[in-house]
């Protein structure tokens, strides 16, 4: 009878477990998506995302008009790995592999979704990306995934990833620990290949625990195919004597850029140094289509510092941010001989304040973190040229060179400075030249720098004891007036805002093409066309 008995309890037990009927955790697993046209770029609203699970899809998103997307996804697991594949008509295909999500943590994964640029994608997985890792530089010790995690107990690690193209043929190959890589501007240290297959080495110092590792690889039609593998990295506690508490120097060490027209981040050509400059500056997403917004944080390397002869070389540098100036989240680990980092969240936004940290690791220990400061970015603002508009006539010899700021920026940190410059050309043929103002002495490039909103030159007469310079014969411009009956151009090459604080910088760069402030070059947006007429 017990036997009886037993066995139909075993049975009901059996059929309500597979009837579901047990209380099971169901709270969902969350994910936040933020996607942007590239790395620092604009928003991409209404880009689908799917969500796969062992290969099934299980639902699908869009994003809103931040590029953000809130997925909840059902599961009685305390950890789950997911696909994402995000596709937009006229765009490429972005696909991640094996993200990892867990239970009671805000999951959260930055990507882009470029607009393509041969034609139509019509695979959702453009590339196969596979990884094979080893224990040795003559690559013997083959390395293996036990439950999806590496167990490392090395510093380094060796690598080989071959991509098998599906439709269009691999461009870009990159590698790196910690986080997503992309163009070196914003990601280094990584590697970057330039075709299959790809072989290379990773450190792993400064790490330490359970670590993603990314390969991501880009096609010719601009397809993105992100995959995450993970290690646990075992790192043993490590004797030190005294602690580099990060130093920073005195004045701005956080400086924000919007620019107009967006540089779609890549890499190849990208060359950053290992160390930014930080005694001498060249004078959510970002806010629109062909814009970019990051954010630079600078201090002062351990070697560099007045402590690194009373305190223990770290290994790396930990970097954290805050939207409330009170909750840190870690965002980035660098090593140690680096002094900056470049932030290109599509989280940051125009107007939005965000403050920074950064402590020296030693091991697996933190060093107290230094509060660098915050910084407020800047919106984009736009220029409305009054005289000479492009296409005038009988314009006068002597000009009223006039503009106004539209959109004017606006900051808590402090008060706009705008600089400009003003380049005229000399479109005749056979008496061509290029004219822009100086001071007194040696000709040499000048700027204006006010926090007027409105600009007018006297071509006669210019502002601040300014003269005009011949730049083509190399000499002061020889008359008063322009020359009759003659078509010129004219136009800002350099029209900048900046809001200054003590320890902040904000730029909101329209045009730059002398590389004053950005680290590029933004052109003159327009070059209005004139002719003088008698008078």
């Amino acid at each position: 009878m017990k036997k009886v008995f037993l066995f139909s309890v075993v049975l009901v037990l059996l059929l309500l477990l597979l009837s579901g009927c047990f209380l099971v955790d169901t709270t969902p697993v969350t994910l936040k998506v933020y996607v942007t046209d590239y790395n620092s770029g604009a928003a991409v609203s209404d880009a689908k995302i799917s969500l796969l699970h062992n290969g099934i899809e299980k639902l699908d998103i869009y994003t809103n008009e931040k590029g953000e997307a809130l997925i909840n996804l059902p599961t009685n697991r305390d950890i789950i790995y997911v696909d994402l594949i995000v596709t937009k008509d006229g765009h490429s295909v972005t696909r991640i592999n094996n993200l990892k999500l867990e239970k009671g943590k805000e999951n959260i994964f930055e990507t882009q979704l470029r607009v393509s640029s041969s034609g139509k994608t019509n695979v959702l997985e453009p590339l196969t990306v596979n990884l094979e890792l080893y224990g040795d530089s003559a690559m013997s010790k083959n390395l293996s995934f036990v439950d999806n995690v590496l167990d490392v107990s090395t510093d380094t690690l060796y690598y080989k990833v071959t991509v098998e193209s599906n439709e269009y043929k691999e461009k870009y190959i990159y590698v790196k620990l910690g986080s997503v890589p992309g163009s070196g501007f914003f990601t280094n240290p990584r590697d970057i290949n330039y075709g299959s297959p790809a072989e290379g080495s990773i450190s792993t110092v400064g790490f330490d625990g359970l670590v993603p590792l990314y390969v991501a690889a880009f096609d010719q039609n601009e397809n993105l195919v992100v995959n995450v593998y993970y290690l646990n990295i075992h790192r043993k506690g490590k004797s030190v004597d005294n602690y580099y508490q990060v130093e920073y120097k005195d004045g701005a060490r956080i400086f924000a850029y919007t620019r107009r027209g967006g540089i779609a981040f890549y890499g190849g050509s990208d060359k950053i140094n290992k160390k930014a400059d930080i005694t001498l500056r060249k004078p959510q997403a970002a806010p629109e289509k062909d814009t970019n917004l990051w954010v630079e944080v600078k201090w002062i390397s351990w070697e560099q510092s007045s402590a690194s002869s009373t305190t223990d070389q770290p290994d790396a540098y930990v970097v954290y941010r805050s939207f409330d100036g009170e909750s840190f989240e870690e965002i980035a680990t660098v090593p140690e001989g680096y002094n900056y980092y470049r932030d290109k969240s599509p989280r940051l936004e125009v107007g939005k304040e965000v403050w920074y940290k950064v402590g020296a690791k030693y091991g697996d220990y933190v060093a107290t973190p230094t509060l660098l400061g915050s910084v407020v970015p800047l919106d984009i603002f736009g220029i409305k040229y009054i005289s000479p508009v492009d296409g005038a006539t009988n314009v006068s010899t002597n000009p009223i060179f006039s503009w106004e700021i539209v959109n004017p920026v606006e900051s808590k940190e402090g008060t706009p400075v705008y600089y400009f410059d003003i380049w005229l050309y000399d479109n005749t043929v056979n008496d061509s030249g290029y004219y822009s103002l100086s001071k007194s002495g040696y000709p040499k490039y000048n700027f204006l720098i006010t926090t007027a909103t409105s600009v007018e030159i006297e071509f006669s007469n210019p502002p601040f004891g300014l003269r005009w310079v011949d730049y083509a014969a190399k000499t002061w411009y020889p008359y008063v007036t322009l020359q009759k009956n003659k078509t010129y151009e004219w136009g800002n090459e350099l029209a900048v805002a900046v809001v200054s604080d003590e320890d902040s910088e904000a730029y909101s760069i329209y045009a730059d093409l002398g590389k004053i402030f950005d680290p590029f070059k933004i052109e003159a947006e327009i070059y209005n066309t004139f002719t003088t007429g008698e008078n």
